[in-house]
């Protein structure tokens, strides 16, 4: 039985995963590094600001002083806002879903975006009121494909209960992702996932319970049906 739905928020709800890749390429590049589109989308995209830099430095044998890392940060940050002008763009029929989805089910928002980032969205776009929990890259340590952002929003999600019902569990939820990481961390979690081919094609999602072009092609009876309930 579906009793909640956990969301990924960056390439899922906002669509800014480019807008990452050129801040973050931007960044890295004023330490002399040239990180490519594809090496960036196999590699690095699913982790939070801090653990991507590390990751690429690491990889290209850069050793960062401290004042080098809190700069890199800091280009990747401004960056990404000057290239996001203020607009927040989100994906045709994710409104829409999280809407219809809301009504039935307690939503959550498992990314290794910054919180700020992802409330000011939420907030601009008026999408917040939909969502009991947002988890954010402050929240946890091990980012996708770890498990732990999606373990830890069910918890939180349990918690708002206040033990009224029986607690949700693993098998209970449905995340909702676009990447290869976010697939593997939903199953390891033991959560169905439904995968939206946004920034990945369709063959590297292979690991989803179902793959969609779009959240325009998918509604809440849909989702049911991925845990054996009538449509």
């Amino acid at each position: 039985m579906l009793r909640a739905v956990i969301f990924d928020f960056n390439g899922i709800i906002l669509d800014d995963e480019p807008l990452h890749y050129r801040a973050m390429k931007e960044a890295v590049s004023s330490l002399g590094i040239d990180l490519a589109e594809a090496e960036y989308l196999e590699e690095f995209l699913p982790f939070d600001d801090w653990s991507c830099l590390s990751a690429i430095c690491e990889k290209h044998g850069r050793n960062l002083t401290e004042a080098e890392r809190e700069r890199a940060l800091f280009l990747k940050s401004s960056g990404y806002a000057r290239l996001l002008k203020g607009s927040y763009p989100v994906f045709p029929g994710a409104a829409e879903l999280v809407a219809e989805a809301a009504a039935r089910y307690p939503l959550a928002i498992a990314t290794g975006a910054r919180r700020e980032e992802v409330c000011q969205t939420l907030e601009t776009t008026g999408l917040a009121r939909y969502f009991t929990v947002v988890v954010a890259a402050q929240d946890f340590t091990l980012g996708k494909p770890h498990p732990e952002s999606f373990l830890l929003a069910l918890e939180r999600l349990n918690a708002r209960l206040d033990g009224r019902l029986p607690a949700i569990r693993p098998a209970e939820c449905l995340v909702i992702e676009d990447s290869v990481a976010g697939i593997e961390g939903a199953r390891k979690a033991g959560m169905s996932c439904l995968a939206v081919a946004n920034t990945y094609p369709r063959e590297k999602l292979t690991g989803a319970n179902r793959v969609v072009d779009s959240l325009r092609e998918v509604d809440v009876r849909s989702l049911e049906a991925l845990f054996g309930e009538d449509p």
